[in-house]
């Protein structure tokens, strides 16, 4: 076991900024010290850095790509790129100056694996159980992790993430994704649609079931058949990989990874305090009242 050699991928973690400053950053950081959320003070590190130190313990990882934040801004006791880039611009954007700048150094990843910044319950054990489930579903253009609903809900009660009702699963996303490099350049219109929108829920935690998704899946004729389905309570996760497929024309997978952490973000002031509970408890050891 010690001797096998793993597939390893990039993974390029979002650190920018939004044009307007949400509520977390106007609450958290009254004074606008922090250029971005990533750089927020979080447990005596931060924010960052909890998640970072995850990822760079996988024997799956080629290397971490930081965009939205420079070398001057922030730098590590591990090894980091810095992707040039806007700080504020659409996840497309990002996505396509990455795809570039991996591109110009000679690589080209069969996928690019995407991580955000500010979920630092995230954990090694399940990073790794997410590139072992895209090893043995090689071949798809996008994966995404999936956490199911009842585990989210009993770590971070009414936590309003925006859940997907199937037959044999009730899940909201996760804080990894990867895309093929085909999947990068052919729907980044999709990818920035569903990603503001997303921000949009999150933000208003309105508790939905599919949201943006099925509105954008409701314009495309040979996705209907899902949506029946899905509003007769009958589709399965597998058929909603199916329409997915479809509709964007890539071959989808969904992953499950049964643990919160993986699925909480920080977007409202809220989860800030959260997110610290759970991290003392998960990473730190320290017993709460919860």
């Amino acid at each position: 076991m010690t001797n096998q050699s793993h597939p390893k991928y990039p993974v390029v973690v979002m650190c920018g900024s939004d044009a307007k400053r949400r509520k977390l950053m106007q609450t958290v950081d009254p004074e606008n010290k922090y250029k971005s959320k990533a750089l927020l003070p979080f447990l005596g590190k931060r924010l960052i850095d909890w998640q970072l130190e995850e990822l760079q313990k996988s024997p799956y990882v080629e290397g971490i790509y930081l965009i939205g934040l420079g070398k001057e801004d922030v730098t590590f006791d591990f090894p980091v790129q810095y992707v040039p880039g806007e700080t504020i611009s659409d996840v497309g954007s990002k996505l396509l100056w990455s795809l570039d700048f991996l591109e110009k150094q000679g690589k080209k990843p069969e996928v690019i694996v995407i991580s955000s910044c500010d979920a630092p319950g995230i954990r090694v054990n399940e990073i790794n159980t997410f590139f072992e489930m895209m090893g043995e579903n090689q071949g798809k253009d996008i994966y995404i992790s999936l956490v199911p609903e009842e585990v989210g809900e009993a770590a971070f009660p009414k936590s309003g993430r925006v859940v997907a009702r199937f037959r044999d699963w009730q899940v909201f996303p996760g804080e990894l994704y990867a895309l093929s490099p085909r999947a990068i350049k052919v729907q980044k219109k999709v990818i920035d649609e569903l990603g503001l929108q997303r921000r949009k829920v999150n933000r208003t935690k309105k508790k939905i079931s599919l949201g943006p998704m099925l509105s954008y899946l409701a314009h495309r004729p040979a996705t209907w058949p899902l949506l029946l389905k899905f509003s007769l309570g009958m589709a399965t996760l597998e058929d909603g990989e199916r329409g997915l497929s479809r509709a964007f024309k890539c071959n989808v997978k969904g992953i499950v990874i049964p643990e919160a952490g993986f699925g909480m973000d920080m977007d409202l002031p809220e989860d800030y305090e959260r997110l610290e509970e759970y991290v003392r408890k998960t990473k730190l050891g320290v017993k709460t009242n919860s």
